[in-house]
């Protein structure tokens, strides 16, 4: 049944997703860039799958023009993000510290492990599903903002925010908390993460129903 296929797939992707995050922050792999960026990556590697359902499964799409200019408008938004993910997540906010930034490139040139293995659970997950015929379920772009972009515009914005507030742009008043101010930082992101593809799951199950039936 395509919709039990459909929830094993994202159901197993988010729990991996999150158990490489745990161990990531455990073993000090993470920064606010790695974060976003791979919320970037997920989000990509949706939209390229999206152009590939339009091309490869096309009568099975409803609406296809439509479906293909909103993931042709959801791919520009992501370039934009992109550019200022690296510019200012990637260098600005970390400037004064060469070894986030070094691991920051890292990420970016994927030589980070738990960052490799989590974009690989994403793109298993989307030729999964795209084998499987279940992109018309997982990802049925009429709407330029997905969940997926919406998380990672929230994100945006919250780490532009995070950061102003450590850092003390808002007034003289700077939080300094040690050791502990990756994992204060990088903890809202997460539950907003987890917050929105649990919606996303539970919005386009019942929806499904239609389509199986």
């Amino acid at each position: 049944m395509k919709l039990n296929k459909y929830l094993i797939g994202e159901t197993l992707s988010l729990l991996v997703f999150s158990i490489l995050t745990i161990i990531a922050i455990k073993n000090e792999q993470i920064s606010m860039f790695y974060l976003i960026y791979l919320f970037w990556m997920d989000e990509f590697l949706k939209t390229i799958f999206n152009f590939l359902n339009y091309f490869f499964n096309r009568s099975n799409i409803p609406n296809p023009l439509v479906y293909k200019k909103m993931a042709k408008s959801r791919l520009f938004m992501l370039s934009i993000y992109f550019v200022f993910i690296i510019v200012f997540f990637g260098f600005i906010i970390d400037w004064k510290s060469s070894d986030t930034i070094l691991g920051n490139f890292g990420v970016f040139f994927f030589r980070n492990t738990f960052f490799n293995l989590s974009v690989t659970i994403f793109l298993l997950r989307e030729i999964y599903e795209f084998y499987h015929g279940l992109k018309n379920i997982q990802n049925s772009p009429y709407t330029i903002f997905s969940k997926g972009l919406i998380t990672l515009h929230l994100s945006l914005l919250l780490g532009v925010l995070t950061w102003a507030f450590f850092n003390g742009k808002f007034s003289d008043f700077k939080l300094d908390i040690g050791s502990y101010k990756t994992i204060v930082a990088i903890t809202p992101f997460i539950i907003i993460k987890l917050m929105f593809e649990i919606m996303e799951i539970k919005q386009r199950a019942p929806k499904s129903l239609d389509n199986i039936h």
